[in-house]
């Protein structure tokens, strides 16, 4: 079923609204949950040790673990003025901001573009590094690129691209991109907010269901009756006793077995 019945009562309808609602969000809710992973601590930790021992780290990671840079130093280790000040004592030119953002301008880079100054703390935590480095933060992470300039000179010294990158960071960066919501996007936004509604209607159709088979009375299901030619198992003397079946209209064709807790009688 892939579409709700109609026409054939509430009772089918819940039912069939609540199988498709679960038929066409089970892949995006898998996507949602397997692009989050590369996210969490534990999971994310794991499988950045995998990578690493795999030798698929090429470049930078460009996700956090745990809220936290995966290169992240401890309390005030990310601070590295020394060489800087050194630097400038020694009378070594430093480049300065306006030449750092006049190259920047030229690499035509995706918005919003950083440009962190050397020694600066990085963000998340991540070690600190002794170079100007332009980077473009966009949200739809295949565009990003991230370029670093020699701190004295002012000369390029690399230039890292999302093609650049490990083919398995580039897939989870896609995947990174889907989950915001940015990788085609005003579709991808519309997509997710679908998703949600999905979960939501799966939720309460679940809840509907379960409360219309609830009896209004008791907690417990409520026990099918017997019918009038059905058989009776008593509890004190162990013995299946049929039900005199002389009387009915029919003979008994389907016996039902019921445990008797009062007296053994039906």
């Amino acid at each position: 079923v892939v579409w709700p019945r109609m026409g054939k009562g509430n009772s089918v309808f819940l039912r069939d609204l609540h199988a498709v609602t679960g038929f066409w969000v089970a892949g995006l809710a898998m996507i949602l949950l397997l692009s989050g992973l590369p996210w969490t601590d534990v999971w994310g930790k794991a499988f950045k040790g995998v990578r690493e021992e795999m030798g698929w780290v090429i470049g930078k990671q460009d996700w956090t673990i745990g809220g936290r840079a995966p290169d992240a130093a401890g309390e005030h280790g990310e601070h590295d003025h020394a060489a800087m000040m050194k630097a400038q004592s020694a009378g070594q030119a430093m480049t300065s901001l306006a030449d750092v953002v006049a190259r920047a301008e030229g690499e035509h880079l995706a918005f919003p573009v950083i440009i962190t100054p050397p020694g600066t703390p990085q963000r998340m935590g991540a070690k600190a590094d002794m170079t100007w480095t332009v980077r473009s933060d966009a949200q739809n992470r295949p565009l990003r690129a991230t370029v670093k300039y020699d701190m004295a000179t002012g000369k390029q010294l690399t230039r890292e691209s999302f093609e650049d990158k490990h083919v398995i960071d580039q897939v989870i960066g896609y995947g990174v991109a889907w989950h915001e919501g940015h990788l085609f996007g005003w579709i991808n936004q519309l997509i997710g907010l679908l998703t949600a509604l999905m979960l939501i209607t799966l939720a309460v159709s679940g809840f509907l269901m379960w409360r219309k088979r609830k009896p209004a009375d008791s907690s417990h299901p409520a026990a099918r009756g017997l019918p009038a030619d059905a058989c009776c198992l008593s509890d004190s003397h162990a013995a299946v006793r049929p039900v005199d079946s002389a009387a009915n209209s029919h003979p008994c064709k389907l016996a039902w077995l019921q445990t008797e807790f009062d007296h053994g009688t039906c």
